[in-house]
């Protein structure tokens, strides 16, 4: 059976873990806290980099959420395919995919991240949901350091996190003109990865009930970042995105 290797809170864990669950692919998800994910990494692939990863049984390892998307969805049936089969649909898809995770989701981390960090509690809440114990004890230690590395890494400020606010309202303002015409999709009148890659995506910032780690927890996203989220709720990308997973993540 692959085995996913996550942050489980991660967006784009997130995304690769519905394009599984989505296709009805069985796979068993082995998730780490931020910082301790990349030794598990490098034994996955032999190589320092990000999650997720799916790792195949004797069959290689795929170490991007597109890829972990387009195998999944090669052994889906037909009724549960996310990627047109060819021709100018299936070259929209894929860049409306790429465009989603490279100039928006690294916005939405770093805007959830900068109201995040801060919050030792809310975010060790987060960081213990699938996780191995140990894990959670050594990063509940080293927090501060964890919390310093982070923010480097990411450009975690003031500054860079109010561009990615405007980055991201952006993005949304094209989704919801992209609906505009009443499309029930993103691409049409189906289902597919654009959806599921802009929903997955918005997570941290539209936190819906039916994500599967909401169980876990009761933490909420920071007061602060309320009237943000309430404001992007109420956009018609925010419906839609709230909209596919009441439709679409549970079934």
């Amino acid at each position: 059976m692959p085995t996913l290797v996550t942050i489980p809170f991660s967006h784009f864990c997130e995304k690769a873990r519905w394009a599984l669950d989505h296709a009805r692919v069985a796979y068993r998800e082995e998730g780490h806290v931020p910082g301790l994910h990349r030794r598990a990494v490098k034994l996955a692939c032999g190589k320092a980099g990000s999650v997720p990863v799916l790792v195949l049984d004797g069959d290689g390892v795929l170490d991007d959420s597109p890829l972990i998307v387009r195998w999944a969805d090669a052994r889906a049936t037909s009724d549960r395919k996310l990627l047109p089969s060819g021709g100018r649909d299936l070259d929209e898809a894929l860049a409306l995919e790429h465009h989603l995770d490279v100039d928006f989701a690294p916005h939405v981390r770093r805007f959830a991240y900068f109201y995040l960090l801060p919050d030792r509690t809310r975010a060790l809440e987060l960081m213990r949901i699938a996780t191995p114990r140990l894990e959670h004890t050594m990063v509940r230690l080293a927090f501060p350091l964890l919390r310093r590395f982070m923010s480097r890494a990411m450009r975690i400020d003031q500054e860079h996190a109010l561009r990615s606010r405007d980055k991201l309202r952006s993005v949304f303002d094209a989704m919801s003109e992209r609906l505009g015409d009443g499309r029930p999709y993103l691409m049409g009148d189906r289902f597919g990865v654009a959806d599921l890659t802009f929903a997955a995506l918005a997570t941290p910032l539209l936190t819906p009930a039916e994500h599967p780690l909401r169980r876990h927890t009761k933490a909420e996203l920071p007061a602060t970042m309320g009237d943000e989220v309430r404001a992007l709720r109420e956009t018609a990308a925010g419906l839609f995105a709230l909209r596919m997973y009441r439709d679409h993540r549970a079934s």
